[in-house]
């Protein structure tokens, strides 16, 4: 944990579609809290895809030395590559996380309060530790993630959930929705996956139902993909899941919550510094749950790219 001065020019940005529009009732709590609390602080909801992501990377410029995500991992994700894409190093500016999504997984995994407003003195805190931030990488295109990607099924299940325009088919009913309908016409999809590991390279070929690469433990809104993963490790924890069948991914489902998956026989868990992922040009590729196009598919970590508001109960390292 470091400790720094409080941010003297904080910049909150607020995704008013997040949560199914809950990021936006929360506005007028958060200005409220502001005015009391933290005067200084500028709040601005973005207007469409990508806007967050442009204004975290002016930010720096704008002379802002917090960024203040308030939403799900998606809009954590644009703060993040807009941070990684404006100026580095000592002058990029923090990162702070407000829950206000469906999923919140990087928050989870930093251990913060579930309450956003309870969230916000976290957010605009002292206490700062480092975050690796995850790259992404096909035909040319790069993005960075905070939490997790995957190839294969919850990938095509992430592609399924980006095109649902009514809110109720994007919340937790809506992803299981989505999630037993693809399970029933999904079929394993023959990949190979060549790792850096700390032994050295290894590969792995066969049918696989999906394989995960996690920084933190948690992704898909709770499920503790890859339970001893830490944010600030350096590694990537690639969670493979083999050739297991539906009925056997049905039953296996809910024990993913509480990371009973990993006992499973076709279940294995590498930690590597990278990894890339070919096979099937079918296989749906996904970075935080947003889609990223198809294998094949190069994934990287920058180590301790980003400092992170948290909390003392996070997962990361000291």
């Amino acid at each position: 944990m470091r400790l720094v001065p409080e941010p003297a020019s904080p910049l909150v940005i607020v995704n008013p579609a997040a949560g199914m529009g809950k990021a936006h009732r929360l506005v007028p709590r958060i200005a409220a809290w502001l005015r009391e609390h933290r005067p200084e602080a500028r709040v601005l909801e973005t207007r469409e895809a990508g806007h967050a992501e442009q204004l975290a990377a002016a930010a720096a410029e704008l002379g802002h030395d917090r960024v203040v995500a308030v939403g799900g991992d998606g809009t954590v994700q644009e703060v993040l590559n807009g941070l990684m894409a404006g100026i580095g190093g000592d002058r990029r500016p923090a990162l702070g996380v407000v829950p206000g999504g469906s999923g919140n997984d990087l928050s989870r995994s930093l251990g913060l309060p579930r309450d956003p407003i309870a969230a916000l003195p976290v957010a605009l805190g002292a206490e700062l530790r480092p975050l690796d931030v995850g790259r992404g990488s096909r035909n040319g295109g790069v993005r960075h993630f905070a939490t997790a990607g995957g190839a294969g099924f919850d990938a095509q299940v992430a592609h399924t959930m980006s095109g649902r325009p009514h809110r109720w088919q994007r919340g937790a009913a809506g992803y299981l929705v989505a999630t037993l309908n693809q399970l029933r016409a999904f079929r394993n999809r023959d990949l190979r996956v060549r790792m850096e590991t700390d032994a050295g390279p290894r590969e792995m070929e066969g049918r696989f139902l999906f394989v995960c690469f996690a920084n933190g433990a948690y992704y898909g809104g709770g499920m503790q993909i890859a339970p001893d993963a830490e944010l600030d490790d350096g590694w990537l924890d690639v969670c493979l899941v083999g050739d297991i069948s539906r009925l056997g991914a049905l039953r296996e489902l809910p024990g993913i919550y509480r990371a009973a998956h990993v006992n499973h026989p076709l279940v294995d868990i590498v930690r590597a510094r990278e990894a890339r992922i070919e096979g099937d040009p079918t296989a749906r590729v996904h970075l935080d749950g947003e889609p990223f196009g198809h294998v094949p598919v190069e994934v990287g970590l920058a180590p301790s790219a980003v400092r992170v508001a948290a909390g003392a109960s996070a997962r990361v390292g000291e």
